[in-house]
């Protein structure tokens, strides 16, 4: 009987020291800063782009705008894409040319403490930065503000999807959101671990944001990602009101394998 109570209290000390360690580190899990890539604004200014600050309650964050390289007699659809966490907005300027040339705009986003952005991320100044930007984009006169595309990759899906907590309504909701192999919430993520749902700091519960949307999105993911649970998928698809989907035979970083082909689907389901 000692036997077994001495292995039952270490097994709870164990996990109460695992369920300590993760509630301490897991904004350092989440958003790894220190693994970063070394910013580069060149990458945007050889794609023809603009760097623009904003002020926001941390300080000022960083977007970048890629107007469309197609010559248009009218306002611009335009994409806001939101990167993975461990990415940083200048790596995607020079991958945004399929769409520009389609007539696409293209606003990336930087979240606060990445890149040369101030502050530091957690949900709440995510879903601060992704408001301001959305406000920028509907009243940039470029822009066509009935054609404004949410595009989100892994963490960047919780950072698109929390504009419908409180930032926006059906009056202003967006035309389409592309969802890149998005989690269905951080408590999902955790639960997976055995962790409880209340140590989590940043919950991005994509799921019900998702369901608040009444438009139109495509979900992609990968049927071996190790990273965000290929259920998560399915969970997302369960609430959203109008989505077409397509499964990868890859994991998290290795999808979509061609990336002119995903370009051009993701421009044909906007467009």
């Amino acid at each position: 009987m000692k036997s077994l109570l001495l292995i039952m209290a270490i097994l709870v000390l164990g996990y109460l020291v695992y369920s300590s360690a993760f509630y301490l580190l897991q904004r350092k899990i989440l958003f790894p800063l220190e693994r970063l890539p070394e910013p580069n604004a060149d990458l945007i200014y050889s794609a023809d782009g603009e760097i623009v600050r904003l002020p926001f309650s941390q300080g000022e964050f960083e977007i970048a705008y890629l107007p469309s390289l197609k010559a248009l007699n009218k306002t611009a659809p335009v994409i806001i894409l939101a990167h993975g966490n461990g990415n940083i907005m200048d790596s995607w300027a020079p991958n945004m040319d399929v769409m520009r040339n389609r007539g696409f705009a293209v606003v990336l986003v930087e979240y606060p403490g990445y890149g040369r952005s101030q502050g530091q991320p957690t949900y709440q100044s995510i879903r601060e930065t992704m408001a301001i930007v959305y406000n920028w984009t509907r009243n940039n006169a470029e822009l066509d503000q009935s054609k404004i595309s949410l595009i989100g990759r892994s963490m960047g899906g919780g950072a698109v999807l929390s504009l419908f907590d409180g930032a926006i309504d059906r009056d202003n909701e967006p035309y389409r959101v592309v969802l890149m192999s998005t989690y269905s919430s951080i408590a999902d993520v955790a639960a997976k671990k055995w962790l409880p749902s209340t140590f989590v700091k940043d919950p991005f519960d994509n799921v019900t944001q998702l369901a608040k949307y009444s438009g139109k999105s495509y979900l992609i993911h990968g049927d071996q990602d190790k990273v965000v649970p290929f259920d998560s998928l399915q969970k997302l698809l369960a609430v959203a009101k109008d989505a077409r989907h397509k499964v990868y035979s890859g994991g998290h970083d290795d999808i979509p394998d061609n990336w002119l082909a995903f370009w051009q689907d993701v421009a044909e389901f906007i467009e």
